[in-house]
């Protein structure tokens, strides 16, 4: 079941190719800890206790996360608000988005080139980079922000200096000090869906009328080395030193020294968090700990990160409920949608059959915070 509000973010993706989640949550490790709500047809914020803080009178298609104490409130342009709701930064730009790591991208309509701003609005990378097919730009992440140049990758740091120049046939973002690259080609990286449908790498690859196959991954670290010479057949982000990998049809762990750390057994596999991971075996999810060891049986037809201590688990159908780091209900209760805990607060959809609510807001002893319709 879609609330309604996320059929209207859809709208987004003419133009910013940016969809927020069936239930919005928060994504970004580093955003401040504002969540938004819908009412009327409205979108506010309100703050880690409950409280709103933004009044509930921003367009509906506004779904972004408050960074550095701020939001725009265009789609790919316009102003920036403050956790008030004031409008504190008017800055003209052509196109501008969320601020991330102290900066964010922004274009003069003059230029067709993408620069990015600090939070008086002030251009500290100087509009540089081309806006093309073949050249795109994207927020700082783990202290570097990806450059697409000339259908290859690379990454700048916060002067704007390439950190790796861009070599790379495919990148994805950096996560605990690794990013995952396709370093030879030519080859087919499957897209992640929304305005992502996968390219064929490299793009100036002749078409000889047969599908390319598919790409295959491996690691690269801030200095662009290669941890090894393996490569996977699919991969995910590190965390805790360890990263998901796929040989064949199964799933394991590579380690940052490039060895396999934990072996390919899994259906499935997620990165770790909370020093726990989510993996599929026998049809169902369980957890493990870096050991590789099953501290939580698989016995859950779904079964999301651990954050905060908790993570939740179930299906659409019988609902959703949370649980601890031994596999045991957190709390009384379940939901018709769930998300991650950050700061405190998880966004639910509480029992009923109401595509337009009710909505809440929880803490992590299972009180509701702050609920909401969104007619």
């Amino acid at each position: 079941m879609r609330p309604l509000v996320a059929v209207l973010f859809s709208l987004k993706l003419a133009v910013a190719c940016d969809v927020a989640p069936p239930l919005w949550s928060i994504q970004s490790p580093d955003a401040d800890p504002i969540y938004r709500f819908v009412q009327k047809g409205r979108v506010g914020y309100i703050d880690n206790q409950g409280r709103i803080v933004v009044a509930p009178t921003l367009d509906e298609w506004v779904s972004g996360e408050f960074h550095n104490g701020l939001l725009v409130t265009g789609i790919a342009d316009g102003s920036y608000i403050d956790k008030t709701g004031k409008k504190v930064l008017e800055t003209g730009f052509y196109r501008n988005w969320d601020f991330s790591e102290g900066l964010a991208v922004a274009m003069r309509e003059s230029d067709n080139k993408w620069g990015y701003i600090d939070t008086y609005g002030a251009f500290v990378i100087s509009p540089r980079f081309y806006k093309s097919p073949n050249d795109y730009v994207w927020t700082f992440s783990g202290g570097f922000a990806k450059i697409k140049s000339r259908g290859l990758y690379g990454f700048i740091d916060h002067a704007g200096n390439f950190a790796i120049p861009p070599t790379l046939l495919h990148a994805g973002e950096f996560s605990d000090g690794m990013v995952r690259v396709v370093l030879e080609g030519p080859c087919f990286v499957p897209g992640t869906g929304a305005c992502d449908f996968g390219e064929v790498v490299p793009p100036q690859s002749k078409n000889t009328g047969a599908p390319p196959p598919a790409c295959r991954f491996t690691f690269v670290d801030k200095s662009g080395r290669a941890i090894s010479a393996l490569r996977f057949d699919e991969a995910r982000a590190f965390a805790d030193g360890l990263a998901p990998v796929r040989v064949g049809s199964r799933w394991g762990y590579v380690g940052k020294d490039g060895t396999i750390a934990i072996s390919p057994r899994f259906e499935n596999a997620m990165s770790f968090s909370d020093g726990l991971a989510a993996v599929k075996d026998g049809g169902l999810h369980g957890y493990i700990n870096k050991n590789g060891v099953f501290v939580i049986p698989a016995q859950f037809e779904q079964a999301s990160d651990f954050h905060e201590g908790l993570a939740y688990v179930g299906n659409p159908e019988s609902g959703y409920s949370y649980i601890d780091h031994r596999g045991k209900q957190a709390f009384r209760g379940s939901f018709l949608q769930a998300t991650s805990f950050y700061h405190g607060l998880a966004h639910v959809q509480l029992n009923g059959t109401n595509r337009f609510g009710p909505f809440a807001y929880i803490d992590i002893t299972g009180n509701v915070r702050f609920t909401y319709m969104v007619r």
